[in-house]
């Protein structure tokens, strides 16, 4: 048998594993009061707390966006903990949501503002409903029998890559009357809904390289305009709704459906408009920090380090943007190299309306970077301060969490120092010693003989144009 044949097993039976799994643990549940989930959920979010450091470290660099770039240690690390117990919470209860009785689900569920999202999603106008993951959102897939005068209710979902358990969830989450459509299978179905009227669900605050850049509190990040796209097809019968759940003590919840978001006068561009979702987006998160689903990268890094914007988006991110997109050069020992690297510094501090770039460099090359344009701070490899307590000062600190490195120099000491302020993206050279932990590696012109010189300025502007699209 051949080896991809083997793999394929492999992968059929690990789902089958995964669902009969998945099955027996609902079983239990369901048998289970939602109070002693929620009680085990925290108790596995303690565990979850203790033994993933990696995502400690996410939880905090989210929370540092969202609440404070300047918080630290303890304040920091109290919240990164509490944030993670209640989150493995929610989730643990969510499975139990979709598995309870009605009077059951009454009991624990509160639901506010039902009568006027009835009013605005009923008579062949429709409302879009933003939704962040916070709290038990699964409880929104049971809400449907409330709304009687509503043609439609739906939501949109990502499929699981396990068809056995994506047949199993659809089929849990469409019992109720609630509508499920994949973003995979396009979005005909969603426009004829916005057409027809009715209610339907977005989860609108993940990340998404397919999207536009936009800040969510005060950070650009990928987001999804779908909301924006929907209610502008609706031609005047539309509404857009932030709707969201909140934890309100042990297994009960609330379910908060009435707030319209307000558009103001001439906000009709698809930058504009959804803007205005993530500001609203952001109230209600506001209200309960600590509920949303920080445990992922929400300000994800790739290699499109400089997205593509146009002048409406561009007008929107300086207008909004509070924390910079931050970005770490480690320069060459050699100061010819280094001078050969300026242009593509420029070039970086230029690529996008909230760049911000910081020099990590020897002592002996402070002058010539600090006269170089676009250095937002300068860092001195060679000082007797560590470069990460350096990093670590006020005026660096508070400007928020870092996004990229630029490896250009330095070795294993100075890699592990940079490691610990946990930069998302890293890239270098392929013929930089640690090249091999880099998530990126840029290239020499594969004309050029092997490498007898430094690297030259057109190989770092070339670099720039070849991965990311940034022109000099």
């Amino acid at each position: 048998m051949s080896t991809s044949e083997d793999q394929k097993k492999q992968a059929r039976l690990f789902q089958y594993i995964s669902f009969y799994l998945y099955k027996f643990v609902c079983i239990l549940i369901k048998m289970t009061d939602v109070r002693a989930i929620a009680l085990a959920g925290r108790a596995m979010g303690y565990l979850v707390w203790v033994c993933a450091g990696r995502r400690r470290r996410v939880v905090a660099r989210n929370l540092r966006i969202v609440i404070d770039p300047s918080l630290r240690a303890g304040k920091l690390s109290s919240m990164v903990r509490r944030n993670i117990v209640r989150t493995t919470m929610n989730m643990a209860c969510s499975m139990k949501t979709g598995l309870m009785k009605e009077r059951e689900f009454k009991r624990f569920i509160h639901v506010e503002g039902a009568d006027i999202f009835e009013k605005c999603g009923s008579g062949g106008h429709t409302v879009v409903s933003c939704i962040p993951h916070a709290g038990n959102w699964e409880a929104l897939a049971r809400i449907r029998p409330l709304f009687h005068r509503v043609p439609r209710f739906a939501s949109m979902y990502r499929r699981l890559s396990n068809p056995l358990l994506e047949d199993f969830i659809y089929k849990s989450r469409t019992r109720h009357g609630c509508e499920m459509y994949s973003k995979e299978d396009g979005l005909r179905e969603v426009l004829k809904l916005a057409h027809g009227g009715g209610l339907l669900g977005v989860l609108s605050d993940q990340f998404t390289a397919e999207g536009i850049y936009l800040p969510y509190f005060g950070k650009v990040t990928g987001v999804t305009p779908l909301p924006a796209i929907i209610y502008k097809r609706c031609k005047g019968k539309g509404h857009l709704f932030s709707v969201f759940t909140r934890n309100t003590s042990l297994g009960h919840w609330d379910t908060v459906l009435g707030r319209e978001i307000q558009l103001p006068e001439g906000c009709e561009s698809l930058p504009d408009i959804t803007m205005q979702v993530n500001i609203a987006l952001e109230k209600c998160q506001n209200e309960h920090i600590l509920d949303g689903l920080w445990m992922h990268h929400r300000w994800k890094t790739t290699q499109n380090i400089a997205p593509e914007m146009d002048e409406d988006t561009r007008a929107v991110v300086r207008q909004h943007t509070r924390l910079p997109f931050r970005m770490i050069v480690v320069s060459p020992d050699n100061i010819g190299e280094a001078r050969a690297l300026a242009p593509a510094v420029r070039a970086l501090s230029n690529c996008r309306p909230d760049a911000q770039v910081v020099v990590i460099c020897p002592t002996d090359q402070k002058t010539f970077w600090s006269k170089t344009d676009g250095v937002r701070h300068i860092v001195l490899a060679d000082a007797k301060l560590s470069v990460r307590k350096q990093l670590e000062e006020d005026a660096i600190y508070n400007d928020g969490p870092f996004d990229v490195l630029f490896m250009f120099g330095g070795g294993k000491a100075l890699w592990r120092q940079l490691q610990k302020i946990f930069p998302v993206y890293t890239i270098g050279w392929e013929d930089h010693p640690l090249s091999n932990r880099f998530r990126l590696r840029y290239t020499r012109d594969a004309f050029r003989t092997p490498r007898t010189s430094p690297h030259t300025a057109d190989e770092y502007v070339a670099n720039l144009k070849l991965f990311h699209n940034i022109e000099v």
